[in-house]
């Protein structure tokens, strides 16, 4: 059986829109002007000025710049403007003669050209607005599925090992937290766990790309201290002068019987023993990835996962639980070791899955709402029976 992820909806469907869109621009430019012409036919022949009927030319301009911009509109409004003109020269009216006309002429192309300058501007900032919320949502969308890679469902089966992994996203901007289990060289296994500095779309591709990188390497090497190694150099070269820090800790266990753990942290917390909440011993906590090319000064430090022990991997989202509410009072109060500690001894002995179940449910008790960090674990129990 794979491994555990502790605990989408269907897209929706969107109604289809009419619209009419005469072929080419020469089609549009036809229906412009058989607009404005017809308005002016209407004009001649109900030659009532004070109804103001060639106020309908507006239609045109505002068709004009919405489908030629400002400069269509003014076009439309300039044309409209001429035709009434020549209405008028053409069949003379009696209420416009004289300065009347050129009055009259005047106030509607001040209105014609008005309204197509104000419809411009009103068409250019919706579609900007239309832009921005398209970008956002394509930005989304790639969160999204970022997200579903940093932390997938489906964690792979590894013979002789319970895994099971946890994660709770935090409240508004995604951050960078991710986990991975792989097959290592001669049938290991090899678990990450990571966090970037930061929040939103470039620390989920930081993620993503730094999480490839491990995935790539984990199969070459059993060392935890070269593959941090490793991926802290390709993050360098990647970022190209960005500064892009990545906490992380790799962890080796190897296939039965010796089931040897090394494991080797880059600026992240130190793994603990699974029913003792105890941290692993050895090793030496070095610098964060990215901080330079040159290799980071890591120590790796050893243990043996007898049957039936375990191991748990976590990002500060833990040990820094706590609300995105802000406290009335002004104090901030964290989660904490000892409270995580307290779960962990209190399910000792308890499947992995279980164990994260409890984690997960005592933080977000203690947050009381959403939490300002993302919460990712992972839990490894060796089967205490026999090998398959």
């Amino acid at each position: 059986m794979p491994g555990r992820r502790v605990g989408s909806t269907p897209p929706r469907a969107t109604p289809p829109t009419v619209r009419f869109r005469p072929s080419g621009p020469y089609g549009r430019v036809a229906v412009l002007a058989g607009l404005v012409l017809a308005v002016t036919v209407v004009f001649v022949l109900v030659n009532r000025p004070g109804l103001a009927i060639y106020m309908y030319a507006l239609i045109p301009v505002v068709l004009g710049v919405h489908w030629f911009q400002l400069a269509g509109g003014l076009a439309v409004a300039g044309a409209a403007t001429v035709c009434f003109l020549g209405a008028q020269w053409l069949v003379p009216s009696s209420a416009l003669t004289g300065s009347a006309l050129w009055v009259a002429t005047f106030n509607r192309s001040i209105v014609f050209v008005g309204v197509a300058v104000l419809v411009s501007l009103l068409l250019r900032r919706e579609r900007a607005l239309a832009s921005t919320v398209r970008a956002q949502q394509d930005e989304i969308a790639e969160l999204e599925s970022l997200r579903a890679a940093l932390t997938p469902a489906e964690i792979p089966a590894r013979p002789h090992l319970d895994v099971a992994a946890a994660f709770t996203p935090a409240d508004g901007l995604v951050a960078g937290d991710f986990y991975l289990v792989v097959e290592g060289p001669a049938g290991s296994t090899t678990v990450a766990v990571g966090d970037v500095v930061g929040h939103g779309l470039d620390a989920a591709r930081c993620a993503a790309f730094v999480r490839a990188a491990l995935a790539t390497f984990a199969r070459f090497t059993r060392d935890p201290v070269e593959l941090l190694q490793l991926a802290n150099a390709a993050l360098v070269e990647h970022a190209h002068g960005e500064t892009s820090f990545v906490t992380a800790v790799c962890l080796n266990i190897e296939a039965p019987p010796a089931q040897r753990v090394s494991w080797a942290t880059a600026g992240h917390d130190v793994p603990w023993f699974l029913d003792t909440a105890a941290t692993l011993p050895g090793g030496r906590v070095g610098a964060p990835l990215g901080i330079g090319p040159e290799a980071l000064k890591l120590e790796a430090g050893h243990a043996t996962l007898a049957p039936g022990a375990g191991l748990l991997v976590f990002t500060d989202g833990l040990l820094e639980g706590r609300s995105v509410r802000k406290v009335p009072d002004g104090t901030l109060e964290l989660f904490g070791e000892d409270r995580a500690r307290t779960v962990v001894r209190e399910l000792r002995g308890a499947p992995a899955a279980r164990v994260l179940e409890s984690l997960v449910g005592a933080v977000g008790a203690f947050a009381k709402g959403p939490l300002a960090d993302d919460l990712c674990l992972v839990a490894v129990r060796a089967h205490a029976g026999p090998a398959d």
